[in-house]
């Protein structure tokens, strides 16, 4: 019986899949190397495969006619610079240099054929042919990406530290004092406090409750502590500010709006 495979571009991560054919939209050279790092990937004697596949196959799909050309004016399946800079594959170049190899190289060895096949489809020289060979077009692009390319290593810069500095002593390093700093799933969060504690709907002491900041009352303060606690056996009723809050076995519900 045939299994089958359907996902994006987290399955060239690293996954420990084996597979017999590869079928995948162009991409670069390197990441196309590693979405072939699919296929055969375990040791298994000719009659554990099909027989159409005892070599590894991969099948790459291409845009209609073969032409990228569209992609320089507007990004589509992946490929092409978005207008303001960036992209899934920005540099269509690249794409270009990666068919061309295909076509020219339709069987390759893994790893011997690396080198061979990903600088010829990333090196500066090789992707400067490709500009001048395409027209004027493609050398806008190529000045494109090499803007992008300096802004990041402007940011870059700009955002490095140096090690020879100690980081709270430096003014332009420290943190302000006036900026709070969270994390993305804690940014506003309110750690709720009971003392004593109390036995909660599971049986278990509960000294300290999360809440989410958007169930919690606009412009509550930070170091409000829970009032008119209800205790039982089955849930812990409690307010913060005028809100009211109940916390049993289905979890923590608000159960006013003020």
């Amino acid at each position: 019986m045939s299994s089958y495979v359907i996902g994006t571009q987290t399955l060239e991560q690293s996954l420990d899949i084996d597979a017999d054919v590869l079928i995948t939209d162009l991409c670069p050279m390197d990441v196309l190397l590693q979405r072939i790092g699919r296929l055969h990937r375990h040791c298994r004697s000719k009659a554990q495969r099909p027989v159409d596949y005892q070599t590894a196959q991969t099948w790459v799909l291409t845009p209609k006619n073969n032409d990228l050309t569209p992609m320089l004016s507007h990004a589509a399946h992946g490929l092409g610079r978005f207008r303001d800079g960036g992209g899934v594959y920005p540099d269509l170049r690249i794409i270009e240099a990666t068919h061309r190899l295909i076509v020219e190289h339709p069987n390759i060895q893994v790893p011997r054929d690396n080198r061979l096949l990903v600088e010829g489809a990333t090196h500066p020289d090789q992707l400067q042919v490709i500009q001048q060979e395409m027209g004027d077009a493609w050398e806008q692009l190529g000045q494109q990406i090499e803007g992008d390319t300096g802004a990041q290593r402007t940011i870059g810069y700009l955002h490095t530290l140096e090690i020879d500095k100690e980081f709270a002593k430096d003014a332009n390093m420290a943190f302000p004092n006036d900026h709070k700093i969270a994390t993305r799933l804690g940014a506003q969060d309110k750690l709720v406090q009971f003392e004593p504690p109390l036995t909660g709907p599971f049986g278990k002491q509960l000294r300290q409750l999360p809440i989410r900041h958007f169930l919690l009352p606009h412009g509550l303060d930070p170091d409000t502590p829970p009032s008119a606690i209800e205790h039982t056996q089955e849930a812990i009723i409690f307010n913060l500010g005028k809100t009211r809050f109940c916390y049993s076995r289905f979890g923590l519900e608000r159960l006013n709006n003020d």
